[in-house]
């Protein structure tokens, strides 16, 4: 019968990968050098190996191995993990970054490395996988199920990477490889090297290992998006298709763009490690990481804003008036989202130089003593700390220049998935007509304003493009600097006893800290950003610095709808136009002004300090003739909490055009709470070998995971200040506490070849205090006592006066409150040929009592990143070559219950991605390699409420890579 002790489990997997490091929570064994290690590589020797993983582990674990040092199964961690039952990915740039398991998302999974939490450049709890390179991994272990023995916080999951150990390669050790990338929707081609170096000395009783990785990638995002939908902010008087009033919700656009963005990517990691045994009881091991990883991007786009209350209709024949003088009234459909539109007075029609910077560092320090004081009982110390930083980077990780024109558009939206904006000319000497002469787009209706024809597919614009007239418009530098330290102390210990019933003790304790924060930089608050808002405002945009932007004949041609927009558009240098600004202020006033964006007020610090103990015990008996192993434990954790922020109070708000206002702040204040929370986490899990190749599993826990730290602000955060009283603000809640989860699971696991099983798996979870984004009417009182007024909303709109209203504000607020029960099937099999032929198969269904109803506009709650997906990879290895084929699908799924300056959810519709590697061995140490990244072409759709509730399209384009690869 496979009946194995937890020793002789990790001996396997030592003698079964010369690369794999030590599992995720214990530390590293004395070295045998009586041992011959013989080393297996390739597909097949990597999904046996995490086969091995799954069927010893006590609970429910799955794990993916590399097939050889420097050699993972995919070039992106997060896109390895996705071939994991239960595991789904979100993407930036085409390329994998953050997960959700079994319904859980980023948020709610722990991730460590080699056993340790790193500190993250991410905003809220999010690890962010594309900032280590897959080359530097040994192994990813998903445990599904918790123990004592894990952190907390992993309500979805903990995840370990594990990088390589020298004691682990056993000698000397060096691979490498060197590949060049080629990006279609670029067509440029980018390189990247990966290289590791490890040997033991001194009779194997001191090791070195060094490992980096250096990537450079540029890629080219073709994008259309709208900013969002609001929900019933003054349409006035919608229709319906047959023209009678409509009375129900109305849904309308925010801002339609079309944009280019280019992105140059670099990441350079180093991983240097340390180890020393000076007698056969101790092992010493210092190691540390580093990840540099860089986005800088720069975006071209052309779109319109739309203002809710001047919003109105046209006719059958183009008129934008009835019979009796009246202004027409806009379309909606059966869902109340209007389809057919016009408008004239607060339009902007602009034409955007952004960029979206990210800028991050990450390293990471350990040192731990594993000490084998006795036949019987393991001591392990671990001491780690690590910092990450997103630099803010003169607020360049939101940037934007707008130039454009005062404009008249007609938008409508119907089946298919982009929505056509048409542009109009004018007799109104004060609009300028700018980018507008669509071809077959200009006739002129009975009233004397320009009408529609009726076609929906004018072509191109490049010969009506209009550089002497457009304006600067708003001029912004927004964003977050971020940075985050994390210390841990732990203490663990590991008593095995001689006898049968019990068979092993786990103890141990933990100290953790760490700080994050977040600050505001930004130009907003200064007015210099719209000092030119106005049209026709000068100054007049040098022609010299526009240029036409052609985006090619093919951009976003697999989307529907995309014949009915133009391709080519005004574009010109952000920083040149901002740097013009300054110049001719200066010139005109005689005084320096500077678009920098400053540290604002509007700061906060969230530290955490954590003692955590736990207990746990390992059982083993026979039950009929089969054997049986239990872990039963209990963690206790203690956290306390304490936030820090500051708040500039709101002074005023001072129009600055027909589409914005500004708000201005006083000095600022500071804010300081703290809170605390213990909670006790059992859990409990049994395994039970039928026969020698059915297991069967019963796993029962508790796991919490804390609140994002960015709903944890202290402050009130103005977001929206637009005329008609469409004022927005979120504020934060220091107060919240963790999410809990009460889990149960239970799989049968069939291995019946040595590297082929079959299996099924049913999870649920019971998930308490959720965190819901309420609703409320916000009003600030200045320092007089009175409260602040909307100077819009007055008999002058256009500057303050005693008939103004009180500006309120919708404000939203996250409080704790909502349960959730999640439950779903994971099914997986691995079947390997004796012919070199493989498979590997995956799906999982997973369902929800908190899913998202789109027709009820006032619900609070629903879960984010549930979906179905599964897998399918294929392959072929011989002894010189291989040859892989992955699939993946994943269906719809909500990936957040706001939008950007929307009111509704974000729904990310179904992906699914097919991707090819394939290898061929030149020599025993060295092979040539290729890898083929989405090769369909597939693009990302995010939506709103309903399906033609557009927000993204993202085409990445196809990726390829060749290269060289060597191991001695």
């Amino acid at each position: 019968m496979y009946r194995k002790t937890k020793l002789a489990c990790s001996m396997a997997a030592v003698l079964a990968s010369a690369i794999s490091a030590n599992s995720a929570f214990a530390q590293n064994a004395q070295p045998n050098n009586d041992v011959e290690v013989i080393e297996v590589s390739g597909i097949r020797s990597s999904v046996a190996k995490s086969m091995d993983v799954k069927r010893s582990s006590a609970g429910v674990v799955d794990a993916i191995s590399a097939e050889d040092i420097g050699d993972f199964p995919d070039t992106n961690l997060a896109e390895s993990l996705q071939r994991i039952t239960g595991v789904s990915i979100d993407r930036s740039g085409g390329e994998g970054q953050l997960i959700t398991v079994r319904g859980f998302g980023p948020q709610f999974n722990t991730v460590l490395v080699n056993g340790r939490q790193m500190a993250s450049e991410n905003d809220s709890r999010a690890f962010s996988f594309d900032t280590i390179a897959s080359e530097l991994v040994s192994s990813l272990d998903v445990h599904k199920t918790s123990t004592a023995t894990m952190q907390s916080g992993g309500v979805g999951s903990t995840i370990n990477i594990n990088t390589a150990r020298p004691f682990a390669l056993n000698g000397f050790k060096m691979a490498g490889s060197v590949k060049g990338v080629y990006d279609e929707n670029s067509e440029e081609t980018t390189p990247q090297f990966s290289g590791l170096i490890s040997n033991t000395f001194n009779d194997d009783t001191f090791g070195v290992l060094l490992a980096v990785s250096h990537q450079e990638r540029e890629t080219r995002l073709n994008q259309a998006q709208m900013d969002g939908w609001l929900e019933n902010v003054g349409v006035p008087n919608p229709v319906t298709q047959s023209g009678e009033a409509w009375t129900g919700n109305v849904f309308s656009p925010r801002n339609y763009d079309h944009k280019v963005t280019f992105e140059e990517r670099t990441r350079t990691n180093a991983n240097l490690v340390f180890q020393y045994a000076p007698n056969d009881k101790l092992v010493v091991t210092a190691d540390a990481l580093y990840s540099d990883f860089d986005v800088e991007s720069e975006a071209t786009s052309y779109g319109h804003w739309f203002t809710a209350p001047n919003i109105q209709g046209v006719g059958d024949d183009g008129s934008l008036f009835d019979e009796n003088g009246n202004r027409r009234s806009p379309t909606v459909d059966a869902n109340g989202t209007i389809i057919d539109l016009y408008q004239e007075v607060g339009l902007a029609t602009d034409m955007h130089a952004k960029t979206f910077d990210r800028l991050t560092d990450t390293y990471a320090i350990g040192l731990n003593f594993d000490y084998q004081y006795s036949d019987n009982l393991n001591l392990s110390f671990d001491l780690s700390h690590s910092e990450a930083e997103r630099e803010a980077n003169n607020g360049g990780g939101d940037q934007l220049s707008l130039i454009g024109y005062a404009n008249r558009v007609r938008f409508q939206v119907d089946d298919n998935i982009l929505p056509v904006a048409s542009m109009f000319a004018s007799p109104d000497a004060n609009i300028y007509s700018g980018q507008q002469e669509l071809d077959g787009a200009i006739v002129t209706g009975p009233d004397g304003f320009p009408a529609y024809n009726g076609a929906l597919t004018p072509d191109g614009v490049s010969n009506h493009l209009d550089e002497a007239n457009s304006r600067a418009h708003v001029m912004l530098r927004r964003g977050w600097a971020v940075e985050d330290e994390v210390s841990q102390l732990r203490f663990d210990g590991e008593y095995v006893t001689d006898g049968s019933g019990l068979t092993e003790i786990r103890f141990g304790a933990q100290y953790s800290t760490e700080t994050k924060s977040l600050t505001r930089w930004d130009n907003e608050g200064v007015g210099i950003h719209c000092t030119y808002c106005g049209y026709p405002d000068l100054p007049e945009i040098p022609a010299g610095s526009q240029y036409v932007f052609d985006a090619g004949s093919d951009f976003l041609s697999d989307v529907s709808g995309s014949g009915r927009m133009p391709t080519s558009w005004l574009a010109h240098d952000g920083e040149a136009n901002f740097a013009f600004l300054e110049s001719y202020y200066q010139s005109v006033n005689g005084e320096a002004i500077s678009f920098d964006a400053v540290r604002r007020n509007n700061s906060f610090e969230v530290e955490e300090d954590i003692i955590s103990t736990y207990l746990e015990f390992d059982f083993e008996g026979e039950v009929a003739d089969m054997f049986l192993s239990a872990t039963a434990g209990v963690r206790y954790e203690s956290t306390d909490v304490t936030v820090n922020g500051t708040q500039a109070p709101i002074t005023g708000l001072t129009i600055l055009d027909q589409t914005e206002m500004l708000a201005g702040f006083g000095d600022a204040q500071s804010i300081a709470t703290e809170s605390d929370y213990d909670v006790l986490l059992p859990n409990f899990s049994v395994r039970l070998e039928i026969t020698d190749d059915l297991i069967a599993r019963f796993a029962a826990s508790s796991t919490i995971t804390r609140p994002t730290l960015n709903s944890m602000s202290p402050v009130t955060v103005i977001t929206t200040t637009r005329q008609g009283g469409d004022l927005t603000s979120t504020s934060g809640n220091p107060a919240l506490e963790p999410f809990k989860s009460d889990n149960l699971d239970l799989s049968l696991e069939y291995y019946y070849d040595e590297a082929s099983y079959a299996s099924i798996g049913y999870f649920r979870k019971l998930v308490s205090n959720f965190i819901v984004n309420s609703q409320e009417d916000k009003t600030f009182e200045l320092a007089d006592g009175s409260l602040l007024t909307d100077p819009s909303t007055g008999a002058n709109a256009s500057a303050p006066d005693a008939g103004d209203d009180v500006a309120v504000f919708t404000n939203t607020l996250p409080n704790n409150g909502e349960d959730a029960t999640v439950d779903g099937f994971e099914l997986a099999l691995q079947h390997t040929f004796d012919n070199g032929f493989g498979v590997l198969a995956n799906g999982t269904i997973v369902d929800s009592d908190a899913e998202l109803d789109p027709f009820d506009i006032n619900q609070v709650f629903a879960l984010t990143g549930l979906s179905d997906s599964y897998n399918l990879v294929a392959f072929y290895e011989t002894d010189d070559y291989q040859i892989r084929l992955a699939y993946n699908w994943r269906d719809k799924f909500v990936q957040s219950l706001t939008q950007g300056q929307g009111d509704g959810p974000t729904i990310v519709e179904s992906y699914q991605q097919l991707d090819i590697s394939g290898s061929y061995s030149v020599t025993d140490n060295v092979e040539i390699f290729f890898e083929g990244i989405n090769l369909t072409e597939e693009f990302v759709h995010k939506r709103g409420r309903f399906s033609n509730h557009l927000l993204l399209v993202e085409d990445s384009g196809r990726r390829w890579a060749f290269g060289v690869r060597g191991n001695f």
